[in-house]
């Protein structure tokens, strides 16, 4: 506990060193102490023997000429008048006193109990030799030969210790004085040099070492074992320091391209953007800064057909073209994987962004040979600009990313600026998204039912399901603004789902019902139709309601299957053999190649709209559906023509072979109650007989 206690209060090295310095000089005023003791001790002797010693040589001189012991009584009484002396006296052989120069000593007895050597003067305890008739330190004896009397006497000489005391202490305290001063001096030397050698450096260390290597480590010596703790602690420090720059920097680079990262990118445009907010009523063109983003188009297919080797040589090369075109002082960074961001501070103006994008874009096209392979590579480029498109990084950013997505929409090699009407869409995607996720949850969707007719019995053969959102507050929201966003947000993998389910369970109801057997169309999305588990879900939801397979029909569009082909047409195939329909829709507008179209297991082709409406045409409105209504019976193919709105229309169809009609001239879209309404009211050969009386009235 002693110990742990002491270990509380002296912690620190300076703490230590005073206490152990503090207790060395105690030790030494202690020692000097002892010293001026032991020395005041040795002077007071020797002063009381050689006083005792000059009296006992002037009494042994007069003792050689004495014929008996009163001849030198004179001298005893001489000698004992002197300074510092107490008395003097003579005892004969027999040991008592017979000379005295103090009475009370005469004829007392004196007990020698050691011999004296002649001539020797010898201090004696009191006590033993005057048997306690004296109080004072100090006496001596001498045995002195008196030749002519043939003896040999003792004297005795008291010497007045105090006297010599007093004129001792005097020196005793200037030498204690002088002692202290010099352990004082000693000390202090002792404290300078060991906080200079050993504290001062320890403690620089332990400041180094908590400010995690700020300033600088020094030692007394270099050479010395703080000086190498020194040097090894900075080192470390260093090497830290140096790998905490390196980590920092790789943090901010991206490995492949060695331009900065995101995060480089974006403290990067905070930076520039607060320059300009310093030069606030400046040159109004040097506080502009441009924000681009620039997109290489299909890369993932770069990847997936030559590799990935060759897609990051492609990265390599946009990053060095980048690099070359950018302007000094601008700033290029990789934000993500094939994304690109171009940081411009100090544009004049949104003209001078968008010649800049354009040139970057140009240098990024120009073609690059990929092992055996030639690539044309395009890019596309948002633009936004600072201050007025946003006056923080995070803005700026997300504006040039709206710029992007709709330079993406427009195609390769658009460069777009932003327009406050991108954020305005972005909103307005966002909110619907966030709607439609609760309308599928609460149940707010619906089916229309739009019936196809064949133009020759004029009977109800089929229809298409049509989805429908009535919303709490917009109404009817159009399927062209909600089916792109639920495409774009993943949605429509859910709503695909529901829509199929919910056209078999009413389609099986109206069967239940005994209303006439007729095959529903559903439209499924390019994601549909890539995934995987498509032909299992459709199968599940025909098990589930208990329909037959040929009362249901799949309609995708010409564009749709001609992407990933192999992976479609496996998929269409699966669906066929499982016995559902499959349909082209809008047929005619895409980019389809008739080797391909043969190999898919169609069962109908869906002329488009554009060409329906100008069929009645006298002139050549007829070519291209009578080309398309030929090739689908040549492959064995139905043919519906959607959009028919006039008799004139529906007759020039019949006219030209089409199969069946689908538009406001057979029926509009209806909800499952007026179709089932419609369904049971529709006569055989009704529509045909309303289209003769038309053309008979016309």
């Amino acid at each position: 506990m002693l110990r742990a206690k002491i270990s509380d209060h002296f912690v620190s090295v300076r703490a230590k060193v005073v206490s152990l310095l503090t207790l060395i000089g105690a030790v030494m005023l202690v020692l000097s102490g002892a010293y001026t003791l032991y020395d005041f001790r040795t002077s007071l002797e020797l002063r009381a023997w050689s006083r005792a010693a000059g009296v006992g040589d002037a009494i042994a001189y007069a003792a050689r000429n004495a014929e008996t012991f009163a001849d030198i009584e004179p001298v005893i009484q001489a000698v004992a008048g002197a300074t510092a002396l107490k008395g003097a006296a003579v005892a004969d052989a027999d040991g008592l006193i017979v000379l005295s120069s103090l009475p009370s000593w005469k004829g007392k007895p004196v007990e020698i109990e050691d011999d004296l050597e002649p001539g020797k003067t010898q201090a004696v305890a009191q006590q033993r030799r005057f048997g306690g008739y004296g109080r004072y330190p100090g006496d001596y004896a001498l045995a002195v030969d008196f030749p002519r009397m043939n003896r040999i006497a003792t004297v005795l000489i008291r010497v007045d210790t105090d006297l010599l005391a007093s004129q001792t202490v005097a020196d005793a305290w200037h030498l204690m004085t002088w002692l202290v001063i010099a352990v004082i001096l000693a000390i202090l030397s002792l404290s300078l040099l060991v906080h200079r050698v050993v504290v001062a450096p320890i403690e620089a260390l332990k400041r180094y070492a908590e400010t995690g290597g700020e300033g600088k480590a020094e030692a007394a010596g270099p050479d010395d074992e703080i000086g190498i703790i020194a040097r090894a602690l900075s080192d470390s420090f260093r090497a830290k320091s140096d790998g905490e720059a390196r980590l920092v920097v790789l943090a901010a680079t991206d490995g492949l391209t060695g331009l900065g990262n995101r995060g480089h990118f974006k403290a990067q445009l905070a930076a520039d953007v607060g320059a300009g907010e310093k030069l606030n009523g400046h040159n109004a063109g040097a506080r502009n800064v441009g924000v681009m983003i620039l997109n290489l188009d299909n890369f993932k297919d770069v990847n997936d057909t030559l590799g990935h080797d060759a897609g990051d040589k492609l990265l390599q090369r946009t990053a060095e073209i980048l690099r070359g075109c950018a302007r000094e002082g601008d700033t290029v960074a990789r934000i993500g994987g094939d994304e690109f961001g171009v940081i411009m501070p100090g544009i004049k103006n949104a003209d001078d962004a968008l010649q800049l994008a354009s040139r970057l874009v140009r240098a990024v096209g120009a073609p690059l040979r990929l092992g055996a392979q030639e690539v044309q590579q395009a890019a596309c480029v948002g633009l936004t600009l600072y201050p007025q498109d946003g006056r923080d990084a995070d803005v700026l950013i997300k504006n040039a990313d709206l710029a992007l997505s709709r330079a993406k929409l427009e195609g390769a090699g658009a460069c777009v600026l932003y327009r406050h009407e991108l954020h305005l869409r972005a909103i307005e995607r966002n909110t619907i998204e966030r709607d439609l996720r609760a309308a599928l949850a609460k149940d707010q969707l619906t089916l229309f039912y739009q019936p196809k007719i064949d133009i020759t019995s004029g009977r109800v053969v089929g229809a298409e399901a049509l989805i429908r959102w009535r919303h709490e507050e917009r109404g009817y929201v159009p399927p062209s603004l909600f089916i792109p966003v639920a495409e774009r947000s993943g949605l429509v993998v859910p709503l695909t789902k529901w829509v199929l389910n919910e056209a078999c369970r009413q389609n099986r109801e109206w069967q239940e019902q005994g209303l006439k057997k007729i095959s529903v169309a559903v439209n499924v999305s390019a994601i549909d139709l890539r995934r995987t588990d498509l032909t299992d879900t459709i199968a599940n939801t025909l098990i589930r309601n208990g329909l037959s397979p040929q009362y249901l029909e799949l309609e995708v569009t010409e564009s749709m299957v001609m992407q990933d082909v192999d992976v479609v047409i496996g998929t269409l195939r699966r669906l066929r053999g499982l016995g559902v329909g499959i349909g082209i829709d809008d047929f005619g507008t895409g980019y389809s190649s008739l080797a391909y179209l043969k190999r898919f297991p169609v069962k109908r082709l869906k002329i488009d709209r554009s060409f329906v409406h100008d069929v009645a045409d006298r002139r050549d409105g007829h070519v291209i559906p009578k080309v398309i209504i030929d090739l689908a019976h040549a492959l064995g193919m139905k043919v519906v023509a959607e959009g028919v709105e006039t008799a004139d229309q529906y007759e020039r169809l019949e006219a030209l072979g089409c199969d069946e009609v689908q538009g406001y001239f057979a029926g509009r879209p209806m909800p499952a109650a007026e179709f089932e309404v419609f369904l049971r009211n529709s006569p055989a050969g009704g529509l045909r007989g309303e289209a003769k009386a038309a053309g008979t009235a016309a």
